[in-house]
Parts: structure tokens; C-alpha cells; sequence
């Protein structure tokens, strides 16, 4: 997933890698950080490119991704 802008592309990335859907990471999410986005809420801030950089770092964490930032070459 080398130079991706796009968050949805991302999330649809993992599901296919993990064999899971939005859904399952949404779950995993609410029950890691104690929260209740519903799905709908979820689906739009992603859909949109809409997610504050904590929460994508708490998504990615839930189901076991990280976000490297490095220095272009």
C-alpha cells in the first residue's frame, strides 16, 4: 500500500488482505477504544476521506495496521 491519499482505498485494501469487512473493523474499533460509532457514521467518514488522523491511527491499531511516515527520496 505504497503511496496511497485515499482512506477508503486503505480500509477496502485491509478488508481484502484480512478477509473481513468494514463492519468487523468498525467492531473492533468500538470494542478496542470503548466507543460506539455506528456504521452508517463510519462508512460516510470513510467514504469521504473524513477521519481525523487519531482516529485512523486508533482504526488501523484495532485490527493491527500502522501508518509509516517517511521522507520522500
Amino acid at each position: 500500500m505504497e503511496n496511497i491519499k485515499d482512506i477508503k482505498k486503505v480500509i477496502i485494501d485491509i478488508c481484502y488482505q484480512e478477509e473481513v469487512t468494514r463492519r468487523y473493523i468498525l467492531d473492533c474499533y468500538n470494542k478496542k477504544y470503548n466507543k460506539e460509532v455506528q456504521e452508517a457514521s463510519f462508512n460516510r467518514m470513510i467514504n469521504n476521506n473524513n477521519v481525523k488522523f487519531s482516529t485512523l491511527v486508533d482504526i488501523l491499531d484495532s485490527v493491527g495496521y500502522t501508518i509509516d511516515i517517511r521522507k520522500k527520496l
